[in-house]
């Protein structure tokens, strides 16, 4: 009777299985309306656990007891500090689909709008790395819908967004370089909306082309884009001049930067003259059509400038530009400037009531402009333009680090961080100046200063993190060292796209702090270009060296089994060489017997280099070498 009993318990239960599985046959998901667990009776609870849930849902629908479950899910989410983006748009969602727009007060609209998308330096990485690895999106920006959808329910409240909510989608779309996008936005907002736009709002339009310019375009493409950046940012000069909007300095610098991509020769000139109060067709003197406004020369505008005039391919242009803007005359040179142009007198003071003293605009430049002078100067060709200044950088290299350890030496937790430190991409523009042009005397300056600079590098680590280990831990200030919130960091016009469009548009007023060094992050600065220098070095440097070598000795080894004359330096004339003693002086060897027998028409050159002190590395690949005898 029992085993009866128990195979009908048994298909019963196979039968209400089956049956599940025909009704219900999608998985779990979140999605899936659930019940709160205080409104589901419990059979183990006592009738007190229910009593006051139930007495706040009394009188309630089950589709109100839900929509409020989820509007303090949404709430709860939203209130914590560290909260998931996606976290906030899965309750935004959930709760939309069991209400109505309106019962959505427009703050939390607003607030789901800022939080339901990532912030917008790890969208911009995210979308920079992906874009370097070739994996470009198929949309520019990957969470625009979300931002339509918020807007849109914001317009079904009744209510219009502020100008702050669609800074906010501007924010996002610069992020990522979808300069369409924001465009669109500013149409939207002074035509719809009837906003009216701020320094900041054609700012992060501005951001936005400059971001994508900086990014990687495929070929086809590029034309077409520099066309449209080019008119899109004169557009919205037109439209900020047609409101009488200052052109602030960290708009400015973005206007500059991407004239500097589109090449436009003519506007990156008038902009100068009018922003920075930079002739550059007369650095030393004052424009005569300048703007009573100007906007200070920072290093970050010196490096756009020097990128420009070198894409130009201007190098006479270029070198008078650095010199001026980095090491300007005095006030009272302007005195001796002749204003008159006659060709009896043409010099000295004509008019000292109308020559004003004036000091030329000017920056520090950084380690960042001497490679930019560099690689231009040495794409152009002129290998003595090359070899001064990186004879240059490595004397500033040196003097910023004396005076780095005199000012630890007196201030070791106030003093400030150097601008300038000497790297791989100052040496490598001269190295290919020396390769292209078969320069031997150059490559070998090159790679003495490579040498040099590697030495350096390593005595520098050591004596910093002596250093670090005996400095003492820094005081406990009393007071904070600036009155600004910690809210509100100060901005950064080191780049084009790390600014703060927050900012005063009275620059004078404003400067950005210094950088205190930090003792750490010098050390792994100084590692960093230590290792890529070896890395070059032994990589390219010494194979690039033995080959230009190899072939200069069989080029003159050629003319010399011709029974021409070749160039002597310690006779300083052509002398014809016998070829025994060509043999002896280039060193070369008697070529070895192969196991066959046969004579073998090369020699390899087994073993290590003899490096510098300090490193030994074996050749990635032997030399061949070349063998007189074949030529006999």
């Amino acid at each position: 009777m029992r085993r009866q009993l128990s195979k009908i318990y048994f298909s019963a239960t196979t039968q209400i299985h089956s049956l599940r599985q025909l009704v219900h046959t999608s998985a779990r998901c979140s999605s899936a309306v659930t019940l709160p667990l205080h409104v589901v009776h419990d059979a183990y609870s006592g009738p007190s656990t229910t009593t006051a849930s139930q007495r706040s849902f009394k009188g309630m629908s089950s589709r109100d007891i839900i929509q409020k479950e989820k509007l303090s899910t949404l709430m709860d989410v939203l209130s914590r500090e560290t909260r998931s983006y996606a976290r906030v748009w899965s309750c935004y969602v959930d709760f939309m689909n069991y209400a109505e727009c309106d019962d959505l007060p427009l703050e939390v609209h607003q607030a789901v709008l800022r939080h339901c998308v990532p912030g917008a330096y790890t969208l911009r990485a995210w979308t920079a790395r992906r874009m370097r690895a070739g994996q470009a999106p198929r949309i520019p920006h990957h969470f625009e819908a979300r931002l339509k959808t918020v807007i849109r329910n914001i317009r079904a409240t009744g209510a219009d967004a502020t100008l702050d909510d669609y800074h906010v989608i501007l924010h996002q779309f610069a992020a990522v370089g979808h300069y369409t996008g924001a465009m669109q936005v500013l149409a939207e907002l002074t035509h719809v909306c009837k906003l009216e736009p701020e320094s900041k709002t054609f700012g992060l339009c501005l951001k936005a082309i400059a971001h994508r310019l900086s990014l990687p375009i495929y070929k086809v493409q590029r034309p077409d884009m520099l066309d449209d950046a080019s008119k899109l940012c004169r557009k919205l000069l037109k439209e900020m001049s047609a409101r009488d909007m200052p052109l602030t300095s960290f708009n400015l610098d973005l206007v500059v930067r991407i004239l500097k991509e589109v090449l436009d020769q003519e506007g990156f000139y008038h902009l100068m003259k009018l922003g920075y109060g930079i002739d550059l067709d007369y650095p030393d003197h004052p424009p005569l059509q300048g703007s009573s406004m100007l906007s200070p020369f920072s290093t970050a505008a010196l490096n756009t400038t020097l990128d420009m005039l070198g894409r130009l391919g201007n190098v006479a242009k270029l070198v008078q530009t650095f010199e001026v803007l980095t090491q300007p005359l005095p006030p009272q040179a302007s005195q001796h400037y002749s204003q008159e142009f006659d060709d009896e007198d043409d010099f000295g003071i004509t008019n000292p009531a109308s020559t004003e003293p004036h000091q030329t605009p000017h920056a520090r430049p950084n380690i960042t402009s001497y490679n930019i002078l560099l690689k231009h100067i040495s794409r152009a060709g002129h290998a003595t333009f090359a070899r001064h200044y990186l004879y240059q950088a490595v004397r500033l290299d040196r003097s910023v680090d004396r005076l780095l350890r005199s000012q630890l030496y007196r201030d070791p937790h106030g003093t400030l961080a150097p601008h300038f430190s000497l790297n791989r991409g100052t040496i490598i523009p001269v190295f290919g100046e020396a390769n292209r042009d078969k320069n031997m005397e150059l490559m070998r300056w090159v790679g003495w200063v490579a040498r040099q600079t590697i030495r350096r590098k390593k005595n520098d680590i050591a004596w910093y993190s002596e250093l670090r280990d005996s400095l003492p831990p820094p005081p406990s200030p009393s007071e904070p060292p600036s009155s600004r919130s910690p809210s509100s960091p100060p901005p950064d016009v080191s780049t084009a796209l790390d600014v703060d469009l927050d900012t005063p548009s009275t620059p004078l007023e404003f400067s950005p702090p210094e950088k205190i060094f930090d003792i750490n992050l010098h050390l792994s600065i100084l590692q960093k270009n230590l290792d890529e220098l070896v890395t070059w070095y032994e990589n390219h440097y010494e194979v690039a060296l033995s080959r230009m070598t190899q072939r200069v000795k069989e080029r003159l080894g050629r003319r010399v089994w011709a029974g021409k004359n070749i160039y002597l330096l310690n006779k300083n004339a052509r002398v014809i060489v016998p070829r025994s003693a060509w043999t002896r002086m280039v060193n070369f060897k008697q070529g070895k017997t192969s196991f066959s027998g046969e004579h073998s028409g090369r020699i390899m050159r087994n073993g290590w280099v003899a490096g510098y002190k300090g490193l030994r590395a074996p050749r990635p690949q032997p030399l061949q070498f070349f063998d007189p005898s074949s030529m006999s």
